[in-house]
């Protein structure tokens, strides 16, 4: 299960849209990659997931994301989500409830969309216009990953705007703007049901959407509020990445419009985006990825399976969460008005993890960003987050005001280092920019994994 979050710029405190995404794979680990912005020569082509080419553009933006250590065709790391050095950000969600359509002799497929967009996005808009056109082109087939068939919706924004691309298999798919004053979430599930077709400033769409859908029976309505998610979409799935009305996507869609709108949405009502009750901010949306339902008859640590000490990320029952004990990585875009955009991540469940300020037009990335098997020397920032996270557990209640408390003071202190840094590089040359920018960053993920050593200390000298 994965969510993502998108509020438009008049809903933000900063004015500028923003993008928040949790990536949950259960039992995989999460890799943190940094790619350079390079230069192609003429006839050089791009290998998609499957195998099949494309041609490749004349230059490709630097960009860096998280992934998980799962090989998918020609991928070794699958499911990226991250921010490229033209302030484009992506994210993704499964969704495996679908209107099953001939693709065999399609090239694309659901983890090559994240990396397109990385790789040539300039704006949001022209990204999305970009994936449309090699759809159309090219199509796009069911996920390739073991024993999962499954297409997906995509959150895309940058400063200005941003937009839920939903694709169904074929050369079909339809991408609405987020409204400036609202904030919307998607969580593993087609769910646009209302786009109006002829309004080109806010939706996007294949060509003969309708009328596909219309010649097969799926949908017989008017274009002005076209309902993707009846037309392409099914009430059934071969997996949890399932249809809309599934418990899981029903209640991360209800917690997430309740915590923006300040009101308790009705459960049922299949209500996406709202009004905020309030200017969000960076703080409101990581709270959002680390929500376990407390104050809800829904809190998770006060479940039967929560035990004694009201452990949230039991086993029994299933999380359904918008944090859960399988998140392995969580980011929220931070687009700044000048200067190159960051990328606060959480290389692990956000709820026993600090979110780390990278940017993203660097050189590269310490090698502690590379999943390594748990117990080496060498230092990983997923295994090291891991490892608290299962020692927090132990005793949640006794344990997670330490960890709460280390977490905030460090997220504090990488802010005003942010805010002083941003205002020296605007003078410096692009060279010198991106050298600050790599340091800043590596001094950063270094005191993250120090945070977590201590932190992890401090743990065991309270058994």
């Amino acid at each position: 299960m994965c969510t993502c979050l998108i509020a438009g710029k008049k809903a933000t405190i900063s004015g500028r849209a923003m993008l928040a995404a949790n990536d949950d794979w259960e039992k995989i680990p999460s890799v943190l990659t940094h790619t350079p912005r390079r230069g192609h020569v003429p006839g050089e082509t791009y290998l998609l997931t499957a195998g099949g080419r494309i041609p490749e553009i004349a230059e490709t933006c630097g960009y860096s994301y998280t992934a998980c250590k799962y090989n998918t065709g020609t991928l070794d790391r699958s499911w990226a989500g991250g921010v490229n050095d033209c302030g484009v950000a992506v994210a993704g969600t499964g969704a495996s409830a679908f209107k099953a359509i001939p693709c065999e002799d399609a090239l694309l497929e659901p983890d090559d969309i994240p990396l397109l967009v990385l790789t040539r996005g300039t704006s949001a808009r022209q990204a999305v216009r970009m994936l449309g056109e090699l759809i159309r082109q090219y199509g796009i087939r069911y996920s390739g990953l073991e024993g999962c068939e499954s297409m997906a919706t995509y959150s895309i924004a940058d400063a200005e705007e941003g937009w839920f691309l939903e694709v169904a298999p074929g050369n079909h798919w339809v991408a609405v703007r987020v409204p400036d004053d609202q904030v919307a979430v998607r969580p593993n599930a087609l769910c646009t049901h209302d786009a109006d077709l002829t309004d080109t400033e806010n939706v996007l769409a294949s060509p003969g959407l309708a009328e596909y859908a219309r010649e097969q029976g799926w949908w017989d309505g008017d274009i002005h509020h076209f309902d993707f998610a009846a037309a392409y979409g099914s009430d059934v799935s071969p997996n949890e990445w399932g249809p809309e009305l599934d418990r899981m996507n029903l209640l991360r869609r209800w917690r997430a419009v309740s915590l923006f709108s300040g009101k308790d949405m009705p459960y049922e009502d299949l209500t996406y985006s709202v009004v905020p009750n309030r200017l969000l901010s960076m703080e409101d949306f990581k709270n959002a990825l680390r929500d376990l339902y407390q104050g809800t008859p829904y809190d998770l640590s006060k479940a039967p399976g929560a035990g004694r000490y009201g452990d949230p990320f039991h086993d029994d029952p299933p999380e359904y969460a918008l944090c859960r004990r399988w998140t392995v990585a969580s980011f929220v875009a931070d687009f700044r008005k000048e200067g190159a955009p960051v990328m606060w991540v959480s290389m692990g469940c956000p709820k026993t993890s600090c979110y780390i300020p990278l940017y993203a037009d660097i050189s590269d990335l310490p090698a502690c960003c590379e999943e390594t098997e748990p117990g080496k020397d060498t230092p990983s920032l997923f295994w090291s987050f891991q490892a608290l996270h299962f020692l927090t557990c132990r005793r949640y209640s006794e344990n997670i005001p330490l960890v709460e408390a280390a977490l905030t003071a460090y997220e504090q202190e990488a802010d005003e280092a942010l805010a002083s840094i941003h205002d020296k590089l605007a003078a410096l040359p692009a060279d010198r920019r991106r050298a600050e920018q790599t340091a800043f960053t590596h001094r950063q993920i270094q005191q993250a994994l120090t945070l977590c050593r201590d932190t992890h200390t401090a743990l065991l000298y309270r058994y």
